[in-house]
């Protein structure tokens, strides 16, 4: 092909990819439309929309909060949004008792709201404005006189007297009420909650209130609180009773939980044993409570009443992955059959069929696409060394699409876990083997001599280690986590003795911390790293190696293209195009035709992200959240690269070189759904030209931004 016919095909292919672009481009515009006008909903002539609600006078509380509580509620400014309707002017007149009632219950007795105002916002053109079918849209205005607040003078909690010293002081420990503040009613329901679990943590069981009241001077404007309080007897735990089963074991039930008979009772063991049933989801409800032991009052025995649920469970759902340099689509089918062979048995079925395109369906050319496939079957058998123990074997295979290679083989694992202090830590330790057979993988790479030394690259393939895991889980739930701390250490080991055709160690230190700055505003952090050890000729394996970039790692990057990277593509000589594999920094990467940057992983791997969550508003029930992340990280090529090719002329790069890190800031839309948590990420890298300096790598210099279209948060 000379050079004009190449030119002919370079715009041909740039016209075919400008019209998908423009076809993808028309079809996104229309169905905004459409949506647009289904989100719009009827309008009746009677029936204005609210354009907006106005608070005057409102100086001591926020209005954002007063306006939350009205029945009239005004229509969101944003594109799309459905409008808010005024159904009946009646409704004005119920909101002027829930204004003054809401400032009642935060210390403002003397609250009035003595007028409320509809006017019309916007009226038919040629109509009388003074016919109310006229009325397309309404502003309503409410005066409020907030008065003056209630002080709180005094607080008397009675009936503790009897108690030990160290166990009153808990009880009044960190109660919200107090002498000077404002009045306020939900505080004072609070204090009452506070005050009945400070005394049951502390083995009060049947503690309970028997009056509260509040004498309130409205002509001085104070409030005495007065509470009594019956604290009971302490008591310890006792037996435990499980009733309600029809096909479950009780007698795996009671091996399964742990009841400390003979401590002091805390509702915190109770949650324990509640949650450890639930987990097991055989269970529909479970209810858990205290009883008193009628012979022995210092008893408190427990009793379960349990409702059992479907033994099995059938899902399907799908999933997309869209970013610049990589799409797929996938189906999926999960089916769980609980109570497997008898006992506390999990058989879970997982089937995943798809397809996936790299670069994307939309680039020129499609380098490589097709089918992926991931069918998986997993056996779990709880309480094998104790409680909070389970072993689990698993079989599963695997058909995928990479970069460089397309794959497929079985795998199998056997591991064993064990949780300790209340499932808080976690350890496991597993067995895993895999074997791959490649196809049709990348010109120059399979013919390679040193693919094995330099890439890791050996077909077929053949893995098998051993990986450890210890966590420390301290956060309030482990899915959107708004505060608390994780930390895991993972560790692999393959060699000879594994059945591994590879011999190295691998280690993965992370740690996430989480910290709610305001009731909607949740900071998140993690810090990874890692590092990979090799002996033997054939260094570390390819599909082992470190990679970022991708909607869970670094979002400055497409999916696994933070990496050391070959590039593949023909060079004309006098036998004809040849194909070639070259370092892309090397000498003559520019005369490649066709040229395709491959990632080949590293052994070494630096990660930190930061992220802000603020949750908006609630769209069908469920949470529309705002993220801004900085995301920076590296790979480093492992050392027999290096030793090579030169990673750095003269210098092979064993280590990072923490100035020369990858820095991308971005942001993200948010919407959890009964599927997860859908969301869209947008990073844009700041250092992408610094990354050229010293010879250094820089993966994917055309690609400056990055977008990723995912379900679950990143971290």
């Amino acid at each position: 092909m000379n050079g004009a016919d190449r030119e002919l095909s370079r715009r041909q292919r740039q016209h075919r990819s400008i019209s998908r672009r423009a076809l993808v481009f028309s079809l996104a515009l229309i169905s905004l439309a459409l949506i647009s006008l289904g989100c719009r909903g009827p309008r009746g002539p009677h029936r204005p929309w609210v354009h907006k609600v106005y608070l005057h006078g409102v100086k001591k509380l926020k209005a954002s909060d007063v306006k939350e509580k009205t029945v009239v509620q005004q229509s969101p400014w944003f594109p799309l949004a459905p409008r808010r309707y005024l159904d009946q002017p009646l409704t004005v007149e119920v909101d002027r008792d829930r204004i003054a009632t809401y400032y009642q219950t935060r210390g403002y007795f003397s609250a009035l709201v003595p007028q409320a105002e509809i006017k019309p916002y916007k009226t038919k053109p040629g109509i009388d404005p003074t016919l109310p079918e006229a009325v397309q849209a309404v502003d309503v205005h409410f005066l409020v006189e907030e008065g003056e607040p209630t002080h709180i003078v005094a607080v008397d909690i009675n009936g503790l007297g009897a108690l030990p010293p160290d166990d009153a002081r808990h009880a009044l420990a960190e109660l919200p009420l107090a002498v000077g503040k404002i009045f306020e009613h939900q505080p004072y329901l609070l204090t009452k909650e506070l005050l009945l679990h400070h005394l049951r943590e502390r083995g009060y069981a049947f503690a309970t209130i028997e009056s509260g009241r509040v004498e309130v001077d409205r002509d001085a404007r104070t409030a005495r609180v007065i509470i009594a309080v019956s604290p009971g007897r302490k008591v310890r735990l006792g037996t435990l009773t499980i009733r309600g089963t029809e096909k479950v074991d009780v007698a795996a039930l009671y091996r399964h939980v742990h009841l400390p008979s003979g401590e002091v009772y805390t509702p915190t063991a109770l949650a324990a044993l509640q949650g450890s049933l639930y987990s097991l989801g055989l269970f529909s409800t479970v209810r858990v409570e205290a009883e008193p032991d009628p012979q022995q009052p210092e008893i408190a025995n427990v009793s379960v009443q349990l409702s059992e649920g479907k033994h099995r469970d059938l899902r399907i759902g799908a999933g997309i992955g869209i970013e610049p340099l990589r799409n797929d689509v996938h189906a999926e089918l999960l089916y769980t059959q609980r109570r497997f062979l008898g006992g506390l048995r999990v058989l879970n079925i997982t089937v995943q069929p798809g397809y996936a395109a790299l670069p994307a369906v939309w680039a020129d050319p499609l380098r490589r696409h097709g089918p992926i496939l991931l069918t998986k079957f997993d056996l779990t058998q709880p309480d094998v060394l104790g409680r909070s123990s389970a072993i689990t074997a698993s079989l599963s295979y695997d058909l995928g699409v990479q970069y460089a290679y397309q794959y497929h083989g079985p795998s199998a694992r056997l591991g064993l876990s064990k949780g300790l202090w209340r499932d808080r830590i976690s350890l496991s330790a597993s067995y895993n083997f895999q074997f791959l057979d490649f196809f049709n993988p990348q010109e120059g790479l399979s013919d390679s001599d040193q693919a094995g030394q330099l890439f890791g690259f050996v077909d077929p393939y053949r893995l098998g280690y051993f990986q450890e895991m210890v966590a420390l889980d301290l956060r309030d739930r482990p899915v959107d986590a708004t505060r608390g701390f994780y930390a895991q250490v993972v560790a692999e080991q393959g060699g000879v003795y594994t059945g591994s055709a590879f011999s190295y160690q691998k280690i993965v230190p992370e740690i996430r911390g989480y910290y709610t700055l305001w009731h909607r505003l949740t900071l998140a952090a993690r810090l990874q790293f890692g590092q990979i050890f090799t002996q033997g000729d054939l260094g570390s394996p390819i599909t082992q190696r470190f990679y970022l970039g991708g909607p869970n790692s670094h979002r400055g990057f497409s999916f696994n293209r933070l990496s050391y990277q070959m590039c593949s593509g023909t060079k004309d000589t006098p036998q004809g195009p040849t194909p070639l594999l070259l370092p892309c920094r090397s000498a003559g990467v520019g005369e490649l035709q066709d040229l395709q940057r491959i990632p080949t992983g590293g052994d070494q791997l630096v990660l930190g992200q930061f992220e802000l969550r603020m949750r908006l508003f609630k769209l069908a029930g469920e949470w529309i959240s705002l993220t801004a992340f900085t995301d920076i990280g590296d790979v480093a090529p492992p050392p027999k690269l290096c030793e090579q090719i030169g990673c750095v002329p003269g210098e092979p790069l064993t280590s990072f070189d923490f100035s020369r890190l990858h820095v991308a800031v971005g942001g993200g839309v948010r919407y959890r759904t009964v599927i997860g948590t859908i969301r869209f990420d947008l990073g844009v890298r700041l250092n992408r030209l610094e990354a050229l300096e010293n010879g250094q790598e820089n993966p994917d210099p055309d690609q400056r931004f990055a977008y990723h279209i995912s379900i679950g948060e990143a971290f």
